[in-house]
């Protein structure tokens, strides 16, 4: 293994080596590779590589292997077209708006100065609503601006429901990782799903991209903290529906890690509004902390190994866990320094700094703790039974496990494999029933 993982919920999409520089056109180059490889011409894609790049994939069926990881998300390549995005180090790079059967997505590609392929990468994707699902209507949506006109001004959707209100609005919050305003993986959009779906029931919403999605550039500071990437967002966008009359009550909604910081987050929104903050709905997070969760998730994949796991691979893992211990005595400047499980130890020790079940029992607000028993990633023991362990028996929450949903909040047949393929049903969606119960939940 040799690594740690680092995110709750990561998706990695595509690794290929490093970029390189040609004199050709390379964006017509960059076509030409596009629709051979969705024209099934590996060897020859494969022969046009440089010889890093040919190492790196091993044959032609190693590049087949990448092409068939982006197809099986996205669907076949329907159209594609590219643009020379400069050099840099070297190589020409190339960027290409890709139309596939159920996404649209940016590809990166960068030739050498021989005009050979060195690199390919999947930069950014956006998986598409169905005709039927765009025809239902129920709702209108509303381009907002958090931070208008500010350097880190942030794009976002207002989801209404048809009439004129005021409607109760939940505020979506992001899992780990950087992530578009709809919570685009693989070919899913929970977050786009859910304020679609909640809007034809009656409860609006709001939605942005995450700030180390639409900041990458503003997040690379040594002190950079679960609040610069979680809080800020959410009380601007609570701000924003507080001042909106065709609003009422406001709800926090989190998703894995946004879950888990939910409690800290509710705190901080109801500084700046008040009482117009009721509650909150945490889906397939935990009241433990991070580093706990990326523990168990590091014990698991050693246990999917098998004999192939070393005592090196445990004893590395088992030192992260025996450091998490030690943060709490370090200064600010050792913490910069340091490393948690991949993640910055400063950001790590941010996170540890507040006990989410306690706050949330201090907060007192009614609670919608929802999971799906074929999650995974964050386990139900882990997860809903221990917010039901931590919480006082007598507050007001409302517990739901879904017996066939996974992390993704998408049911799926049959037992999870533990792996990217549990996710990979184009056709599956966000639980219906999970929509229908929040919605019924709000309204009550």
């Amino acid at each position: 293994m040799r690594r740690i993982l680092s995110f709750l919920l990561t998706f990695c999409l595509l690794a290929a080596p490093l970029p390189a520089l040609a004199t050709q056109d390379t964006a017509a180059a960059a076509q030409d590779v596009l629709f051979a490889l969705a024209d099934g011409e590996y060897a020859a894609v494969f022969a046009q590589c440089d010889p890093a790049m040919r190492e790196a994939l091993g044959d032609a069926d190693g590049l087949a292997d990448v092409w068939r990881q982006l197809t099986d998300m996205m669907g076949a390549l329907e159209d594609a077209q590219a643009a020379d995005a400069g050099e840099q180090s070297g190589y020409r790079l190339v960027s290409a708006q890709c139309a596939f059967a159920r996404a649209d997505a940016v590809l990166s590609l960068a030739f050498d100065a021989q005009g050979r392929l060195c690199s390919l990468g999947l930069v950014d994707m956006r998986a598409r609503e169905t005709a039927a699902e765009a025809d239902a209507g129920g709702y209108v949506e509303e381009e907002i601006a958090l931070r208008a006109g500010e350097a880190d001004e942030t794009g976002g959707l207002l989801t209404l429901p048809e009439g004129d209100g005021p409607f109760p609005a939940v505020i979506l919050v992001h899992g780990s990782g950087p992530s578009d305003r709809d919570e685009t993986a693989y070919v899913h959009a929970p977050f786009r799903d859910i304020a679609h779906g909640l809007a034809r029931l009656g409860v609006a919403s709001v939605r942005y991209d995450k700030y180390t999605y639409a900041h990458p550039q503003l997040c690379l500071d040594a002190d950079f903290t679960v609040d610069d990437e979680y809080t800020r967002d959410a009380v601007d966008a609570a701000e924003l529906l507080a001042g909106d009359a065709r609003i009422g009550g406001i709800y926090l909604l989190g998703h894995s890690q946004g879950a888990m910081l939910a409690p800290r987050i509710m705190r901080a929104v109801r500084e700046k509004i008040g009482k117009r903050l009721c509650g909150g709905v945490l889906l397939a997070g935990s009241p433990l902390h991070m580093w706990q969760i990326q523990y168990r998730q590091n014990l698991d994949v050693l246990a999917a190994l098998g004999d192939a796991a070393t005592q090196e691979d445990r004893a590395m893992i088992e030192a992260e866990a025996a450091k998490a211990e030690t943060l709490t005595g370090l200064s600010a400047a050792q913490l910069q320094a340091e490393t948690l499980f991949g993640i910055s130890a400063f950001y790590q020790a941010g996170e540890m700094s507040v006990d989410a079940a306690r706050l949330a029992a201090q907060l007192d607000l009614p609670l919608f703790i929802a999971q799906g028993a074929k999650d995974w990633q964050v386990r139900p023991e882990d997860g809903i039974d221990a917010w039901r362990a931590a919480l006082p028996e007598d507050m007001d929450v409302t517990y739901r496990l879904y017996a066939d949903m996974n992390h993704m909040l998408i049911d799926m047949e049959g037992e999870p494999t533990g792996s990217a393929a549990d996710y990979m049903d184009a056709d599956a969606r966000t639980s219906e029933e999970l929509i229908e119960d929040i919605a019924a939940w709000i309204l009550s």
